[in-house]
């Protein structure tokens, strides 16, 4: 669904870039614990997958990280930053229309949108004057078409001008083929431009969304949501020892000593242990 139009953007004002760096405490690389068997949902085998992750319920903040299928496993193309709705990612069961919450699940991409087609390999709808998309009851209820508006249906147009969806891939959350579409049960989710909290979707830099685009193929698929719910909670890539129980102080990394440091070490703990048993020989009756 469409971004918040800011307020920079209708003052004709470049907004404030938003910083690359992750979200403090963000799992780093997802396509690490995707080959680790550490992602809850699925990714069916996808040549490419997209993560998009926030660290909570109510976090607005996401990492976006690109991964592509090698003969070694996922490895990272490319990381992102981004804003997913203004209520954060929906708890199990509390997506619904108007929620302004972003779905979570593993959902494929087959089509997009925008001002031009920059080379995708997905079915391209070049954005027009009469181009919706549905939100209105009925068949037409979260798809592509063109025609008068029905009053809740999505002025794509609209939202071109604004900068959001200049290039946008759509996410299949509540539509074929990854399941019946259900009325009422949200519309209009893509991945696109505008680097803005939405009122659903994902939004990140232009670029980004282009770069995705031009590599990605029917199939491809991006899973989001939050952290606990994406990735499981004891790992192999990244389990860390656990203070015991009392203890407040975090525990510090072991540090190498050089080579040289470590042999003088041991000599002289061979030579202290052979003083302590002549000693203890001498005091025997």
């Amino acid at each position: 669904m469409a971004v918040l139009v800011a307020v920079p953007a209708v003052l004709g004002l470049a907004a404030a870039p938003v910083p690359a760096a992750p979200p403090a405490g963000a799992v780093t690389n997802p396509c690490e614990r995707l080959n680790a068997g550490e992602v809850l949902f699925p990714s069916h085998g996808a040549h490419r997958v997209t993560f998009a992750t926030a660290k909570a319920y109510g976090s607005i903040e996401v990492l976006i990280t690109g991964c592509v299928s090698t003969r070694d496993g996922y490895v990272r193309e490319w990381q992102s930053t981004g804003f997913a709705g203004r209520s954060g990612f929906a708890p199990p069961g509390k997506m619904w229309q108007d929620t302004l919450y972003s779905p979570e699940g593993s959902f494929s991409f087959t089509e997009a949108l925008g001002r031009e087609n920059p080379g995708t390999a997905l079915k391209y709808h070049t954005i027009n004057r009469n181009s919706r998309w549905g939100g209105e009851p009925g068949p037409s209820y979260n798809q592509y078409f063109e025609g008068e508006d029905g009053g809740a249906d999505e002025n794509l147009w609209f939202y071109l001008q604004q900068g959001d969806y200049e290039q946008a891939a759509v996410i299949n959350w509540n539509r074929e083929p990854d399941m019946p579409t259900v009325q009422g049960a949200s519309f209009a989710i893509f991945l696109h431009a505008g680097n803005s909290p939405t009122l659903g979707c994902i939004s990140t830099d232009l670029p980004t969304v282009t770069r995705l685009l031009k590599s990605a193929a029917p199939g491809d698929r991006i899973i989001m949501g939050v952290e606990p719910a994406v990735f499981t909670r004891n790992t192999k890539t990244t389990a860390a020892p656990q203070p015991a129980a009392g203890k407040t102080s975090s525990p510090q990394p072991a540090v190498p000593l050089p080579a040289k440091v470590l042999a003088a070490g041991l000599g002289a703990a061979a030579i202290l242990t052979g003083v302590v048993v002549i000693a203890r020989r001498r005091e025997r009756p």
